[in-house]
């Protein structure tokens, strides 16, 4: 009866155990979800920054060879 008493206390202390870790993996699974989502955006708006940042370097760069070349001459 004593054995039969232990079997069963383990199956369940094993099944609630389960329980609470899939609770606690999953609770940090949504944690590390919502962070990747910040940051992919924050990543998403630098790259933007950076193209912005390109393009207005690029442009003012282009201008400026253009007055050099006509200092030259």
């Amino acid at each position: 009866m004593s054995d039969d008493l232990f079997y069963c206390r383990t199956l369940f202390g094993s099944i609630a155990a389960m329980m609470l870790y899939s609770i606690v993996v999953s609770g940090r699974i949504n944690n590390l979800e919502d962070q990747n989502e910040v940051l992919m955006h924050e990543l998403e708006q630098k790259k933007k920054d950076l193209r912005a940042y390109k393009c207005m370097y690029r442009s003012s760069y282009e201008g400026f060879e253009s007055m050099r070349k006509k200092e030259i001459k």
